[in-house]
């Protein structure tokens, strides 16, 4: 476990930091505490009051939080759910499960389902199921079931910057298409790379309203459909709201830019230093440009 230090964020959860990434899982301010306000808050779960099952995809699943969060939701209401996880290293999950305080988190219905994942890759509980996909995503995904859509996609690899494989054009596209008529795919990334790519998708996209103690920052996330989110899901009550102009105009900057990986193979490095060549020759509105316009805005 040399790459990887467990910590304790603010919120009391248990969290890691990846020594080759540079990069943490989770938010200082909470690991749990950021699972909720950016899974499964934007995830409505009331928007399925009717729907007897809900189908979810979890990618690069981590310590399990986000999943944890809507399983301890659904299992209140009696939904039944079918569960897929793409993720490539195991440690993580066996990490959290050694540790009194990450299990006190959770129901025994939520820690059966870690455990079972754990030992075998499975959950079976009634007419409940759950599969864990061991490996790179990419080629993973090729594993569920092609007519399968979900009702709910969490999208919480490491960031572009670090992990584009999963970020990349093809890969959105890919997770756009499996995604149910009335679901949601939901991600922390606010990026323009990310938002222009599952545009192009073909999807409706929303941000994440920051909570009370991120205000300081315009979002937190966003949430892609397949089609016009109702106007009950758009308030400052309800964790959504459209666009902003400053974040519209985030898409025409050369952020915008996708990550591409046409191959399905490429490396972080392959797919970074493209993206870096097709920048430095795009008309697009400089970034830079954009940010001091809206910070102006903003002291002003």
């Amino acid at each position: 476990m040399i790459d990887l230090k467990k910590h304790t964020t603010k919120d009391g959860s248990l969290s890691l930091y990846n020594l080759n990434y540079a990069e943490g899982f989770h938010d200082t301010n909470g690991a749990l505490k950021e699972s909720i306000n950016k899974y499964l808050l934007p995830a409505q779960l009331d928007q399925f009051p009717n729907r007897k099952r809900i189908v979810i995809l979890d990618v690069c699943m981590g310590l399990g939080y986000n999943t944890g969060c809507i399983l301890e939701e659904l299992f209140k209401h009696n939904h039944e759910i079918e569960w897929h996880g793409l993720e490539i290293d195991q440690r993580p999950l066996n990490i959290g499960l050694n540790e009194k305080s990450f299990q006190d988190l959770w129901s025994p219905k939520v820690l059966e389902f870690f455990n079972c994942l754990k030992k075998s890759n499975k959950w079976i509980e009634g007419s409940n199921e759950g599969t864990m996909h061991w490996g790179d995503a990419r080629q993973t995904i090729s594993k569920i079931q092609d007519s399968l859509r979900f009702d709910l996609i969490l999208l919480d690899p490491f960031s572009p910057q670090k992990c584009p494989e999963l970020w990349s054009e093809q890969f959105i596209f890919l997770l756009s298409a499996k995604l149910s008529l009335d679901g949601r795919l939901i991600t922390y990334s606010s990026a323009a790379s990310i938002r222009a790519s599952l545009k192009k998708a073909g999807l409706k996209i929303y941000s994440i309203i920051p909570s009370m103690d991120e205000q300081h920052k315009w979002s937190v996330g966003t949430v892609a459909m397949k089609k016009n989110l109702e106007q009950q899901f758009i308030s400052n009550n309800c964790q959504l709201k459209e666009l902003s102009l400053r974040e519209l105009e985030h898409l025409t900057t050369r952020s915008s830019i996708p990550y591409r990986d046409p191959t399905g193979i490429g490396s972080s490095k392959e797919i970074i230093s493209t993206r870096e060549i097709e920048q430095s020759k795009s008309q697009l509105i400089n970034t830079s440009s954009w940010r001091k316009k809206w910070n102006s805005a903003q002291s002003q």
